[in-house]
């Protein structure tokens, strides 16, 4: 009597991020991440207001979840012109991600949230 043995394999996949901003797009049930703005940072404009963001990437009324991948902070923002960056934070949105003493954030996921 033969006995046959089946091997199975569990794959997980997922997403290193050493440096960059990436997105994360709704595709029906899952969530799937691309980087959108590779080397890219989140920075700093200096404009005042409330929470608000300008893009080069996202096309204005967007609205974005920007999260700091170096301390799990994050804020909602909708971009309200475009820039030359991939994401660019206003002084209140900045404020509610940002580590102290730091003017940019190296590790960010940007989210489109409807």
């Amino acid at each position: 009597m033969s006995f046959a043995k089946k091997l199975v394999l569990s794959v997980t996949t997922g997403t290193l991020v050493t440096g960059g901003v990436i997105a994360t797009v709704a595709t029906g049930n899952a969530s799937v991440p691309d980087v959108v703005c590779p080397g890219s940072t989140v920075t700093l404009s200096g404009e005042a207001g409330a929470p608000a963001a300008t893009s080069g990437t996202f096309p204005v009324g967007t609205k974005l979840k920007v999260t700091n991948l170096d301390n799990g902070q994050a804020t909602t923002v909708t971009v309200n012109g475009p820039s030359g960056s991939c994401v660019l934070l206003n002084n209140s949105a900045f404020e509610k991600v940002r580590e102290p003493g730091k003017n940019l954030i190296r590790r960010a996921r940007i989210e489109r949230v409807g």
